[in-house]
């Protein structure tokens, strides 16, 4: 049922049943953010949501379901997700894969899933080293998040660009027994993206920050605004939000993946070249940011490095339309040039 080889990122706060229905009716593959699986209530809502407004699609598009594994593993959480509405399709970021239970103990999160019906195991990895656990787990689809990604990833020191990563990941399935699906993701807005990474070699690619500032997304109006303004030099990978957020979260991000794209503002330019000043004030900073992180100013907005080639909110399924035209243009432009 996918036409076009994209599928949404599974952005926490923004990705929920409309915006997984809207992708699949466009003709890509529509994925509900599980993120930490904190509310298993919210998650029923966004999956009858999206059950609801497929209901005419045949064939059935499958239920795609995206988790945060450092949260939602070790509790139990992923599990509860997965019994109660066994997705066909299930993505697992930070990390890919956790070997056991977070205390050294049973199967890892790859192992549950596929006991608990998913056909399909998709590996977010931000580096090399990365892509060789979800090789070696045997995950069947492979996303190459770069740093130029919007939202949570590595920290830039350990993590690798979209389109030497996705080239890396690609080389390794050269020699591998195992040939699993790879997805680039990071900085892809347009059917250009999509071209560049399809003639690379990849099967599809991942878009986040184009399909945040849609109609369907769950992200605050005020986000899109800000994104639809913005511009690739408005934008930042820093570790800055998260130092400040996990003074209060009760699923603080841990290192390597305690960093974000987002819009550059008035937090990190404050913070970002201070870190270690930040770090000796961080309760009281923690607080005052808490109070006032609803103000695009102040809290992270986050955005990959494509940002500057959104125009407008739009539906998704205008967007998919126009992205697959834009790389079908390219791909036979690159065609004549080989004639």
């Amino acid at each position: 049922s996918v036409r076009i080889p994209i599928m949404n990122g599974p952005m926490a706060g923004a990705a929920g049943g409309d915006l997984a229905a809207a992708v699949c009716r466009g003709g890509g593959l529509g994925f509900i953010a599980a993120g930490h699986a904190r509310s298993v209530e919210l998650i029923d809502k966004q999956v009858s949501i999206f059950r609801e407004k497929t209901a005419d699609i045949s064939p059935k598009p499958p239920l795609c379901l995206g988790f945060i594994t450092y949260s939602s593993y070790p509790d139990g959480q992923m599990r509860k997700v997965l019994e109660k509405h066994r997705p066909e399709i299930v993505q697992f970021c930070a990390p890919s894969v956790m070997a056991h239970d977070g205390e050294g103990n049973g199967p890892s999160n790859v192992e549950v899933a596929r006991r608990l019906g998913a056909k399909y195991i998709f590996a977010q990895v931000g580096n090399l080293q990365d892509a060789k656990d979800a090789f070696a787990a045997g995950c069947d689809v492979i996303l190459t998040q770069g740093r130029e990604a919007g939202g949570h990833g590595l920290r830039s020191e350990v993590g690798a660009g979209t389109l030497p990563l996705a080239a890396a990941v690609l080389r390794l399935r050269e020699t591998s027994a195992h040939k699993p699906l790879v997805l680039a993701a990071g900085g892809i807005c347009d059917g250009r993206g999509l071209a560049a990474m399809l003639t690379l070699g990849c099967d599809g690619a991942v878009m986040g920050t184009r399909l945040y500032v849609t109609k369907e997304s769950m992200g605050p109006e005020a986000n899109k605004a800000a994104l639809v303004k913005a511009d690739i030099d408005d934008v930042i990978r820093t570790p800055v939000f998260d130092q400040l957020q996990n003074t209060y979260l009760d699923t603080p991000w841990p290192y390597p993946f305690d960093s974000v794209g987002a819009l550059h503002n008035g937090t990190s330019r404050r913070w970002h070249d201070d870190l270690k000043e930040l770090l000796r004030n961080i309760e009281g900073e923690g607080a005052r940011y808490k109070a006032a992180a609803a103000d695009i100013n102040v809290g992270a907005v986050l955005s990959g490095e494509g940002v500057g080639e959104i125009r407008e909110v739009e539906e998704a399924a205008a967007v998919l339309a126009r992205v697959e035209r834009e790389a079908a243009e390219v791909l036979r432009a690159s065609q004549r040039l080989l004639a």
